[in-house]
């Protein structure tokens, strides 16, 4: 059995147990699941190791590309995950940071070697708002209380504003199930010059003007 969680502020170390208690929590109720579910087990075989790489912030300065907001980076293409220590020395990361980089391990491709299907989309400003969304959800319908520190949350509020609009069913078939054709009714709606302008706002995280294009935006 994993680790249970209470918090999303929670550290999380490289013990074993804490590895599998976040792939649970990943894998549990959420309405996300039965998206997420399939690709579950074909993506942590292709996990080399069954704990968390956390490293320092010179070894990870060696590395690659930090993500700011998690203090982690996925490569997919690689694969790997690697989390920076939160403390020195202290070889701990956060069960936020945890979780959200395992919704990118998972989406599609599960079996890795590729970037995220639905990436070419999505781009960074609505692919990480939706990762942070799936993340925050699955904490939420878990009962984990959520992170006291926003994380992506100019992103976070634009991808809501989508989802309220088209539903979680083609976000959830386009980065898990890599079936992007599912986003066509935002193209329909927005236009692919429209989509562009919604994640350059997203990207640069102004929400604020973000969310009303998307109200006041509709045809190409």
């Amino acid at each position: 059995m994993g680790r249970k969680f209470g918090s999303a502020s929670e550290r999380v170390s490289v013990f074993e147990d804490d590895f599998i208690g976040v792939c649970q929590a990943l894998a549990g109720r959420s309405r996300w699941q039965k998206f997420i579910g399939p690709n579950v087990d074909p993506a942590i075989k292709k996990y080399a190791r069954k704990t968390f790489n956390i490293v320092s912030v010179e070894t990870f300065g060696r590395r690659g590309r930090l993500d700011a907001e998690t203090m982690a980076y996925t490569d997919k293409v690689k694969p790997e995950m690697v989390f920076v220590e939160i403390n020195k020395g202290g070889a701990e990361t956060l069960a936020v940071s945890a979780l959200h980089e395992l919704v990118h391990w998972v989406s599609h491709p599960p079996l890795q070697g590729h970037r995220i299907t639905a990436w070419g989309f999505l781009d960074d400003g609505l692919g990480e708002g939706l990762t942070q969304v799936v993340t925050e959800d699955i904490f939420e319908d878990q009962g984990i209380t959520q992170y006291y520190k926003p994380v992506y949350s100019e992103r976070v509020a634009v991808v809501r504003k989508l989802i309220e609009r088209f539903d979680v069913g083609p976000f959830g078939d386009a980065l898990f199930g890599g079936n992007v054709k599912s986003l066509q009714p935002l193209l329909e709606t927005y236009g692919s010059e429209g989509m562009r302008q919604i994640n350059t706002l997203a990207t640069s995280n102004n929400s604020k003007k973000a969310i009303e294009y998307i109200d006041n935006h509709r045809g190409r």
